[in-house]
């Protein structure tokens, strides 16, 4: 089973995907954390919602969009 410190800082998001899907959803938490991005579990859930298909891509959009207002206002 792949894993990475995303399948172990989220356990439960991770615990519904393959282990191709884990590679894949994993690389791209690694590259938003290159950048700056530290993933909450909801974006986390959304983002994996959408590799297996329960989201489309403008509903994982939406989501993103909605949560940066709340995300700025915290922070």
């Amino acid at each position: 089973m792949y894993e990475s410190m995303w399948t172990r800082r989220f356990p439960e998001q991770f615990g519904r995907l393959d282990d191709e899907a884990r590679f894949g959803v994993s690389q791209a938490l690694a590259s938003g954390h290159l950048e700056g991005w530290e993933p909450t579990v909801g974006e986390v859930t959304n983002l994996v919602d959408l590799e297996l298909g329960v989201i489309s891509g403008e509903e994982y959009e939406r989501r993103a969009a909605a949560a940066r207002p709340a995300a700025s206002a915290a922070g």
